[in-house]
Formats: structure tokens, C-alpha cells, sequence
């Protein structure tokens, strides 16, 4: 069965059997989550949630000075990563592995003392059964409704948490099954932005109960991935699909292959942001020589776009506003999808001047290729088009580390100053810390 292959590989994940390069690929996006979980908490993202939280107990909640309980303070950190759109993804799964997998893995690792080889062995466990899955149900997840980072947030969380409780084989089996049944999410979600993350975090701390329960020797329905998951979330599933899932499992680790985001907002904003910025740089174009602009996509990035939006939480799912903020800022910040960007005049103007549309040829290469075209009309009628077949980031045209790392910097330093450069030096040097010194370089200080 599916939940007890992915037990014994998850059960005996060890960084020495880990090459080098899957070993750093995980470093960086423990550094990358942080990031994006520091900023949604400089945002403000998380405190309606927070309001709600009432367990006590010394777990780390970033950015804040207050603490929780593992599974309150992962639901919390998880629904601050997942709230900025900032984090890593893959386009083969349309989901997030890190929003749900490293919040909850840095909870436990801080609550059990753990080593930084311990956790970075419980993310690789975490991700791998994440992305395999995903990949089995993706893209037909979404059409029929479900929003992917949600559905197999549980499952993938309660992976890395049976890693991290050091399970046997048959009880990360077990913490696999349980946690198959609770991941749950709406595509539609996405159109309310400021409470969607909710979903994704509650299969975060859906994960830590699994294993928890896995550890007293409770048992999940053994055949629950292939009878329930792949068929509920994916359609038809065929014995190919299921043996795809543990194709080369422990050998072919599919973490590298996961895209770091240099912008903001849903990733299918991000090849037309790219497309309309590579046009400004090279014709050296400003907001005041467009006269208009067209921006063709594939369907399932069209599906989740809020166009218009009506405030600058849905300004993170919409391709014209981002295209607009490209052309006239020259970027695509996390601190411009707000209110106040939204109504500048001028950006108002601008979103008026551009058209987004489905190009159904960008759907024949999906979610292979995930790119977008964009046509500019100059006011001296000038006619220009850009294409880009995937947007920047994607291990075709990856970040360099120096990117993600300048990335990481720029989103933490205005939560936590000048403590920014010792946690990076900390998340990269990963196995010579452990869960309490992560935690505390985490925590917020009076200045």
C-alpha cells in the first residue's frame, strides 16, 4: 500500500545518504519560508488568527514576542507564509510544499530539542511526499475544484513529523494514512485571500496531529492514498499513476526541482510580470508610453485571477494589477499589494489600459511549461511583444543563491533588524544548530 512505501522511506531519511546539493537545495528554503512567514507577521497577515489562539506553551511564533503551543504556533507561522505568496512552490503539484511542511517541522524540532540534521531530514521527508503526490493529482486537482497546497498539507506535514518523532516504518505508515484524511481546500478559496491561507495552515497542524496519534499506535486505513486520495483529488487513477508515485523514491529527490518566487502575488502573475519587465528593460519603456496592453495566459491562471480586485489582499491574484506595478514601479514588491497602492491614481489608470485573456496554446504545454505573452501598444503606435515560457525561478532559469538570499533579507530585516544576518548564517549552516537556537533568533525583541 501507497501510505506504508512512503512510511519506510520517510521513516529512514538520513543526511548521510543525502547529496550534498538536496542537503543545501533544503537550506535554502527553510531560509526562503522564513522570509516569507517574517513578512506576512510585518504585514499584519496573521493577527486575526492570532486573536484566536488559545493554547499556552514555549513555541516559537515568528516575529512575535509571544509563544504557543507546537501545533497553535505552526498553524499560525504556517498561515503567515502562506498569506504573502512568497513562498516556494512546484508547478507540477500548483501547490506550496514549504507553507505547510517547514512551519510545522521548525515547531516540533524547537518543541523536541531537535538537531538541524534532524530537521532537515524531516522537510526532505516532508516535501518529497508532497511534490510525488502532487504530482498524481495535479492538474486534474484543480479542475475539479480543489485547491492542491491544501489537500496534501497533511499529508506531507504528518510525513515530516513522523520523520522528526524518529516513528518506525509502520507508524509513519500509519502517520501517513491519517493524515491523507485531512487535508482539505477550495480553489475558489483563493478570491478571499485574507482568510484562504486558513486552509493550508490547518493541514499544517493537521500533519502534527497524524503523527501524534501514529506515535500512541493509532492506525490509518491502510489502502487510503490509492482508494481515497488519488481517485477523490485526481479522478481516475490508474495503476501507472500510483507507480509513478514511488518512482525513484529515495534515490531522485524532487525538492531541487521546486521554483523560488522573486515576486510577489499568485505565481501565475509572475511570467507575465516577467515578460512586461524584460520589454521596459529592453526598450526602455515607462508607464506613460503605454497606450495599451495585452496579456495572454493559460486557463488555470486566468481560473484564479481577480480581475479587477477590490483591495490589495486580492491584488495578490490579479495579473493586471501585478503587470501595472511592474511597468511603474519596476517591480513587484510583497509591501505594494496593499489598499493604498491599489487606489494611486495612476496605477488605477494604468489597469484600465491592460486586457488579460486565455491563450489556449499556453494550455497544450501546462504545467510542463507555464508561460505567458504580453503585447504592448506604445503611444506612438509602436507595437511590441514579449514572451516568456516560464517565469523566472523555475529550475529552467533558476535564482541565483545570492538571489534568494538578498530575497530572505529584504522580507525579514524590517520584522527583525539586525538579528536578519544570523539567522541566514544559522539556516545555512542548518546542522550545526538545532530547534531552541532557531526559535530564539526567530522570536521578537524589544529594540
Amino acid at each position: 500500500m501507497l501510505a506504508a512505501r512512503l512510511g519506510a522511506f520517510a521513516a529512514q531519511v538520513s543526511m548521510e545518504r543525502v547529496p550534498a546539493s538536496v542537503r543545501h537545495a533544503a537550506r535554502l528554503r527553510v531560509l526562503d519560508t522564513l522570509g516569507a512567514g517574517l513578512a506576512g507577521v510585518q504585514l499584519g497577515n496573521h493577527l486575526p488568527l492570532a486573536a484566536l489562539l488559545e493554547s499556552s506553551g514555549t513555541m516559537q511564533v515568528w516575529g512575535e514576542r509571544w509563544t504557543r503551543s507546537a501545533r497553535e504556533a505552526a498553524l499560525v507561522n504556517s498561515f503567515a507564509v502562506h498569506s504573502t505568496y512568497l513562498e516556494d512552490g512546484s508547478r507540477y503539484t500548483g501547490g506550496h510544499p514549504s507553507a505547510v511542511v517547514i512551519p510545522a517541522v521548525l515547531a516540533m524540532g524547537q518543541a523536541r530539542r531537535a538537531s538541524g540534521k534532524e530537521m532537515l531530514a524531516a522537510t526532505l521527508a516532508g516535501y518529497e511526499v508532497f511534490l510525488r503526490l502532487g504530482r498524481a493529482v495535479y492538474p486534474a486537482c484543480v479542475r475539479l475544484g480543489f485547491q492542491s497546497t491544501a489537500i496534501l498539507g497533511a499529508v506531507s506535514s504528518a510525513a515530516a513529523i513522523a520523520r522528526l518523532l524518529g516513528l518506525n516504518a509502520e507508524a509513519a505508515g500509519h502517520a501517513i494514512a491519517i493524515g491523507a484524511s485531512l487535508g482539505s481546500g477550495f480553489k475558489e478559496s483563493l478570491k478571499t485571500p485574507q482568510t484562504q491561507p486558513l486552509q493550508v495552515a490547518r493541514g499544517c497542524e493537521a500533519g502534527i496531529l497524524a503523527a501524534l496519534l501514529a506515535q500512541q499506535g493509532q492506525p490509518g486505513a491502510p489502502a487510503v492514498i490509492e482508494r481515497g486520495l488519488l481517485p477523490g483529488f485526481g479522478g481516475r487513477i490508474s495503476g501507472e499513476d500510483e507507480a509513478s508515485v514511488l518512482a525513484g523514491l529515495g534515490v531522485d529527490y524532487l525538492l531541487p526541482q521546486t521554483y523560488f518566487k522573486r515576486h510577489a502575488g499568485c505565481r501565475g502573475n509572475h511570467a507575465p510580470v516577467d515578460a512586461a519587465l524584460d520589454l521596459a528593460l529592453a526598450e526602455k519603456l515607462t508607464a506613460g508610453d503605454v497606450a495599451s496592453v495585452r496579456v495572454g495566459v493559460d486557463s488555470v491562471t486566468r481560473a484564479a485571477a481577480i480581475e479587477p480586485p477590490r483591495d490589495g489582499k486580492q491584488a495578490q491574484m490579479s495579473v493586471g494589477f501585478s503587470v501595472a506595478l511592474a511597468l511603474l514601479k519596476g517591480h513587484a514588491s510583497v509591501y505594494d499589494y496593499t489598499d493604498a497602492v491599489l487606489n494611486d491614481p495612476a496605477l488605477r489608470e494604468l489597469m484600465q489600459r491592460i486586457e488579460v485573456g486565455v491563450d489556449p496554446k499556453l494550455d497544450a504545454g501546462y504545467p510542463q511549461r507555464r508561460g505567458a505573452w504580453v503585447e504592448v501598444t506604445l503611444r506612438s503606435g509602436k507595437e511590441l511583444r514579449g514572451t516568456v515560457p516560464n517565469a523566472r525561478g523555475e529550475p529552467e532559469c533558476p535564482l541565483t543563491e545570492q538571489e534568494v538570499r538578498e530575497k530572505f533579507r529584504t522580507l525579514a530585516a524590517p520584522r527583525i533588524g539586525a538579528r536578519t544576518n544570523a539567522l541566514e548564517q544559522a539556516v545555512l549552516a542548518l546542522e550545526d544548530t538545532d530547534g531552541e537556537a532557531l526559535a530564539a533568533l526567530l522570536a521578537l525583541q524589544d529594540k
